[in-house]
């Protein structure tokens, strides 16, 4: 409660007018000293209700499913001349955690500097996937994943070129579970953390036919991991290619990924397996796969009384471990998400094998009942709002 009302007292002193050097007027432009600049400030946020039933969880079959709080989110967007700044934090129901928090400038009308906790560039941006449960991308670090450092944004014609360090995740306190972001976490002898993190990425857009955009990049990533208990650093990296096909209504996504980490344990600890966490919940990862992602999309612009866009999807990925006493681990999710104006309603089918938050005992791992296909019914209602206007 008293972070809402900390957030909420600095939203009133960023949109009302003060009697210091900088004030925001009605025509949209910012007094500093003598000149008048353009500015914009927006604030929104959300609320968002869900229900769940899952195969896997016999109480909550026989209860017909639960039905409560999800999320409440506050957000900030604002730029005066060059200068640009994006925060969102949210409370879920059993925590809190910031989604993104960072300030830009615009060096150049092409290249752009970043500076805070922001989206990592890497493979098909903004996300992999469609559904309100993204991808096994996602699990793994490698969609919507949001750390400390610094970005570069250079775009020219066609081109858009990321790069960006990282010192660490969105968090300092690598044993906070409580984070929207998957990073390795740390508990008991599971003692690694990211550290020094490079990331690079390069995207070009073709036209190939009219209504028709091609977006094809790659990206590449490197880091250190940091043990506790040996005090040593380990290395990790990763790699993708990556499209991002737009026809009229139609979207196919299609994405592959390699990764590896080589942990520097103590010799009680297997080094098959790295710890990763978010939502309050700890969970293996094997330390090699390649993991590939095709989803498909198609949207329905009906604009009635009632909905505006229905978008029907289906989201598959695979995560394909390397080494041994390993499995595979599949994610599906087949849906659609129904809009109007504010209003956002998902209805999710999740199966999964051997997938975390899918009944899965981790990601890559082989465990007792790994070949068990489980599922969950997800509904999500979401209610949108922003100062400027119903989004």
């Amino acid at each position: 409660m008293k972070n809402i009302l900390l957030i909420s007292v600095l939203i009133i002193i960023l949109a009302v007018p003060g009697k210091g050097q900088i004030s925001i007027f009605k025509d949209d432009s910012i007094r500093i000293g003598d000149k008048n600049v353009p500015a914009q400030l927006t604030l929104g946020g959300a609320i968002r209700l869900n229900y769940s039933w899952k195969t896997y969880d016999s109480e909550l079959k026989k209860r017909g499913g639960d039905f409560g709080f999800e999320l409440f989110r506050l957000e900030a967007d604002g730029e005066c001349g060059n200068v640009y700044f994006s925060i969102q934090y949210r409370w879920y129901e059993y925590f809190e955690a910031i989604h993104h928090g960072y300030f830009g400038y615009h060096l150049t009308p092409d290249l752009d500097l970043e500076i805070g906790i922001h989206q990592v560039p890497f493979g098909i941006l903004p996300y992999a996937s469609h559904s309100f449960w993204f991808g096994a991308t996602y699990y793994l670090g490698y969609e919507d994943d949001y750390d400390a450092g610094i970005k570069m944004i250079f775009r020219k014609k066609n081109w858009i070129f990321h790069a960006a360090f990282y010192k660490n995740p969105e968090y300092i306190d690598n044993s906070r579970m409580g984070r929207y972001s998957f990073d390795m976490v740390t508990s008991d002898e599971q003692t690694n953390g990211e550290t020094n993190q490079g990331n690079v990425r390069v995207a070009y857009d073709f036209e190939p036919t009219e209504g028709m955009i091609l977006n094809v990049g790659a990206s590449g990533e490197y880091g250190g991991i940091y043990n506790g208990n040996t005090q040593k650093m380990g290395g990790r990296y990763a790699g993708a290619i990556h499209a991002d096909l737009k026809y009229h209504d139609w979207n196919v996504q299609l994405q592959g990924v390699h990764y590896n980490y080589n942990p520097q344990n103590p010799d009680s600890v297997n080094d098959a397996t790295v710890q990763f966490g978010a939502f309050m919940y700890p969970f293996l990862v094997a330390v090699k796969a390649n993991v590939v992602s095709f989803n498909v999309a198609k949207k329905i612009n009906l604009n009635t009384k009632i909905i505006d866009i229905i978008t029907f999807y289906n989201d598959f990925s695979v995560v394909i471990p390397e080494g041994n006493n390993v499995q595979n681990s599949i994610q599906n999710v087949t849906g659609c998400l129904v809009n109007k104006k504010g209003l956002y309603l998902y209805i999710d089918w999740i199966t999964g094998q051997n997938m975390w938050f899918a009944g899965g005992p981790g990601i890559g791992l082989d465990e007792p009942g790994y070949d068990e296909w489980k599922g969950r019914l997800n509904v999500n209602f979401g209610y949108f709002f922003s100062s400027q206007s119903c989004r």
